[in-house]
């Protein structure tokens, strides 16, 4: 029998203090957070960040809080740990203290999947916080939030400590990458594509979103590298996490799923990208060219699908809609192709048990959904481990807001890779998919100041 895992005796209260101030994020994390062994900020059209008072990590089989055991399935954990009622003041921005952290790809396993490889990355670490900093960027305002049985001292001094932040001091620019490597070289890569229409024309699969992993021996710290990422590639959903001797750096521009603490459920998927144009005349042609697409059209539109289907399990009869579909949202490297889709959970489903139902993301797997993971393991010959997963938070208040895992670079010592990858249908050409992975790495490349590996 698993031993109860939550953290506290029912109810217990949230208390907001607002900052008559304005606070930099980024100095708030240098002074704050910087040097702390687990951290996070979520940093996108609203800001989040603190650091953990427990740390939950997820390994094949095994779920370990603060290194003990605590079960053998992450969603089962989740669901009992978050079960506890709680009063929530009224709030601008729904994150309201919980857990925070990433969910890796391999957790696919816990998904109706099969657990293929093992990554080196634990298969997800979240990081428990009864204390935050929580920026609303629409109106400016700033808050500490925090458990009402957290010490008044840290409320004081974070507070004064904001109060009186210094200007932030230049970030030192990440060294260039070395050795760059990528898990499938251009011909590879062009195989792997030939496969999957191969499975597709066969019956197999619909769409099959094939990756690839590029890895570089880099000596860089993590925080002044995600400083540069952030000034490079704003992107709504950007994350910085540190977790001990790895950090993950996000500049991710899809939502995976966003769940309010009403039970009101909204995805994003993105299926389509071109690439900025070097003017505006041009940049016009390419966002007209992807509105337009057929081929790109026909992608997305399969993912839209995939996750009504997703969605349609655990929803109330009749919710699901697709309010916007093939909308061109434009960033700083690249135009993309996103639908919204929106639906009301059931009252006997909880947000973590959506989570599980919809995971991975049907805009990294492709339709239908266990078959195309079949495939896609049979062909990607690693883990994606991080990539491909999700980040953010699951709310104390049962809000949950979580991010695809992609324009996202994972640091170890000495040591940093990212993932790449796009959609494969029958009309495909080869070679065009080939391209569109380097562009959507051009980010972390910049970042890293390398080239893509195009070699065998």
């Amino acid at each position: 029998m698993t031993e109860k895992t939550s953290l506290v005796d029912a109810p217990i209260r949230i208390r907001a203090c607002q900052l008559d101030f304005p606070v930099d994020p980024e100095a708030a994390f240098e002074a704050l957070y910087r040097d702390t062994p687990y951290a996070f900020w979520l940093d996108g059209t609203w800001s989040a960040m603190g650091a953990a008072t427990r740390v939950a990590k997820v390994w094949p089989g095994r779920v370990e809080v603060d290194g003990q055991p605590a079960g053998t399935s992450l969603f089962d954990w989740l669901e009992e740990a978050l079960a506890v009622p709680v009063e929530i003041p009224d709030l601008p921005v729904e994150f309201t203290l919980g857990w925070v952290g990433y969910l890796g790809y391999e957790l696919k396993a816990e998904c109706g999947g099969a657990r293929a490889y093992t990554s080196p990355d634990p298969d997800a670490v979240l990081m428990y916080v009864d204390r935050a900093i929580v920026f609303d960027h629409e109106t400016s305002e700033n808050r500490t939030v925090h458990l009402v049985s957290v010490d008044d001292e840290w409320i004081t001094e974070t507070s004064a400590l904001l109060a009186a932040l210094p200007d932030g001091a230049p970030a030192r620019p990440p060294a260039a990458a070395e050795d760059v490597f990528a898990r499938h070289g251009r011909s590879g890569y062009l195989d792997m594509i030939a496969r999957c229409q191969e499975a597709i024309r066969r019956g197999e699969s619909y769409e099959v979103c094939l990756t690839n992993m590029v890895t570089a021996r880099v000596d860089a710290d993590p925080w002044d590298s995600y400083r540069h990422l952030r000034a490079l590639n704003p992107a709504p959903y950007g994350a910085y996490l540190r977790l001990a001797d790895r950090a993950v750096l996000s500049c991710s521009p899809e939502r995976f799923l966003k769940i309010t603490k009403d039970g009101a459920v909204e995805s994003k998927p993105i299926k389509g990208t071109r690439p900025r144009g070097e003017t505006p005349a041009q940049d016009e042609w390419l966002r007209h060219d992807l509105a337009t697409s057929e081929k790109d059209r026909a992608e997305n539109l399969m993912i839209v699908d995939l996750v009504r289907n997703d969605l349609g399990r655990v929803a109330e009869v009749g919710s699901v809609q697709v309010p916007s579909i093939f909308a061109v949202e434009s960033y700083a490297t690249v135009h993309q192709l996103v639908s919204t889709i929106r639906a009301r959970l059931r009252p006997d489903v909880s947000p973590v048990r959506c989570v599980q139902a919809a995971f991975p993301g049907g805009s990294m797997t492709g339709a239908p959904k266990i078959r195309t993971m079949e495939i896609i393991d049979s062909l990607e010959q690693g883990p994606r481990g991080v990539y491909s997963g999700a980040l953010g938070y699951f709310s104390l208040s049962g809000a949950v807001d979580l991010s695809i895992v992609i324009r996202t670079l994972v640091m170890r010592p000495g040591e940093a890779s990212f993932g790449v990858g796009g959609a494969i249908i029958d009309p495909s050409v080869p070679e065009d998919e080939f391209d569109e992975t380097v562009v959507k790495a051009s980010a972390m490349l910049r970042l890293l100041r390398a080239e893509f590996p195009t070699g065998t």
